[in-house]
């Protein structure tokens, strides 16, 4: 029960982060990072697939209310939990995470190779699904892509300053 509580408070203080001081920085073109995905990151390893989805949903709105972005936000954190369950199926051993006593993928529980290629193939997820939803035409297929490509690179290095900051 207090690491759903503390999750919901980093939940809550990251969403204010982003739709109050992150989105009204202007930061380029391309760059927009969304430090926000290090809670759907940090979600517990044990949780129901249905429970992964509803709370990305709930979350995704909550930012799009906040940020006036219209289910842009709530559509890409789905997709991402969507995967996130099979990436984790496929590549996490569950097992040795729980052995450990990890209740997600931390970077010292299988190494720096192992998260990178985890967070960053998640991240881009997102960003592909967000920003394919901001543009919406194909004409700015190279503006999805680079703004994909720059936001994850962005966004990883938030989060891992949140990692450092915090010790989670």
């Amino acid at each position: 029960m207090i690491q759903i509580l503390k999750i919901v408070g980093i939940a809550l203080v990251v969403a204010f982060l982003q739709a109050f001081i992150i989105n009204q920085v202007d930061l380029g073109f391309w760059l927009h990072p969304m430090p926000y995905l290090v809670v759907l990151l940090i979600l517990p390893i044990n949780f129901n697939k249905f429970g992964y989805l509803f709370t990305a949903f709930i979350f995704g709105t909550l930012i799009d209310l906040l940020s006036g972005s219209f289910g842009m936000h709530a559509a890409s954190c789905v997709a991402m939990v969507f995967f996130k369950y099979h990436i984790e199926n496929r590549f996490i051993d569950f097992e040795s995470l729980q052995l450990q006593g990890e209740s997600y993928l931390k970077i010292h529980s299988k190494g720096w190779p192992v998260f990178l290629y985890y967070t960053l193939t998640l991240i881009a997820i997102h960003h592909l699904v967000c920003f394919s939803l901001e543009f919406f035409s194909i004409n700015y297929l190279l503006d999805i892509l680079l703004s994909t490509v720059i936001s994850t690179v962005g966004t990883l290095l938030l989060i891992l300053l949140y990692k450092n900051i915090f010790n989670h």
